[in-house]
């Protein structure tokens, strides 16, 4: 069953994937500005099923390098993400999958935090233009905290 915070993202989310050909940049709308909130509760939520300690933190924005549509219904996202807990950012890539009967998530696969051999690395806001290019084509070279993956991705 999905959240109420999931129905809501798909939705909306629908509508910009559709007027977008694959590959496409995601304009900055009140669409997309309702699923980044949105968003923003979901992922903890998300987390929390996994992670403990994830029931005591929670995200305050996105800073993407690039939100695009990755093929029909779907959404990729990556860049940081600001923790409200301390006001500093860590990386976040976010693909997903939109349900073609429901408004449900049906492939998910998320990942947020670079490991560092003193925890998670952490950076804060004055630097985040920094941090961004840093990241840069960097996606599937860094060692990820936190991993959530479910569903079967449509071709």
């Amino acid at each position: 069953m999905p959240s109420r915070e999931e129905q809501l993202i798909c939705s909306p989310l629908r509508t910009i994937l559709a007027n977008l050909p694959t590959g496409g940049d995601i304009p900055d709308s009140d669409d997309w500005q309702a699923v980044v909130s949105l968003l923003e509760q979901y992922v903890p939520a998300t987390l929390a099923e996994i992670y403990p300690e994830w029931t005591q933190e929670s995200l305050d924005g996105f800073y993407p390098l690039f939100a695009r549509k990755t093929g029909e219904g779907e959404l990729e996202l990556f860049g940081l993400c600001l923790l409200i807990s301390d006001q500093t950012t860590t990386p976040i890539h976010l693909r997903l999958q939109l349900s073609s009967s429901a408004d449900e998530i049906s492939w998910l696969i998320f990942r947020l935090g670079e490991a560092t051999e003193h925890g998670m690395l952490r950076g804060n806001l004055a630097s985040k233009a920094k941090h961004l290019c840093a990241l840069e084509e960097r996606a599937d070279k860094i060692d990820w905290v936190c991993r959530v993956t479910f569903g079967q991705r449509r071709f």
